[in-house]
């Protein structure tokens, strides 16, 4: 079990570093990237599942990368709830850690890593008329913590 638990806080330390630095590549704050990853990219991966296995719904993934780069902006933008958000995420994700014994750590690579990935399996599992549904549900989801995390911060 300490094995493990080290090479989970090794993982996390590794993306930490990843995400600094790429957000310095980039031009963005370490917030910055880390919202436009979790609430841009990730969605805009499970959509490309999506269009992976319904073709016709390709026009969306240009929607959606459309809608990143108008996001990516307004994250940019002066009295940007940016870094209240990334606060709040970070406030919610030790509350959480706290609660449920795993600490801070394990609770970032379960809502950052694991709930992702299994939301990417569930994508590529379900009948393929369900997976557009699925897909918008799960991006439902997401605006809602979104929304949510923009009132609390």
């Amino acid at each position: 079990m300490q094995t493990l638990l080290k090479l989970l806080v090794g993982l996390f330390d590794a993306l930490v570093v990843l995400f600094m630095s790429v957000s310095r590549g980039l031009g963005l704050s370490y917030a910055e990237l880390n919202i436009l990853v979790y609430c841009g990219l990730v969605p805009l991966g499970w959509l490309g599942l999506v269009v992976l296995r319904q073709r016709r719904y390709k026009w969306l993934l240009l929607a959606g990368t459309l809608a990143l780069v108008g996001f990516a902006w307004l994250l940019r933008q002066p009295g940007s709830t940016g870094q209240g958000f990334y606060n709040y995420n970070i406030r919610l994700l030790e509350q959480l850690g706290r609660t449920t014994g795993l600490g801070y750590v394990l609770v970032s690579l379960l809502m950052g890593v694991l709930i992702p990935a299994v939301a990417a399996g569930l994508l590529l599992l379900v009948p393929r008329r369900r997976a557009l549904l699925l897909w918008a549900g799960l991006l439902a989801l997401l605006l809602a913590y979104f929304w949510l995390g923009t009132r609390l911060a």
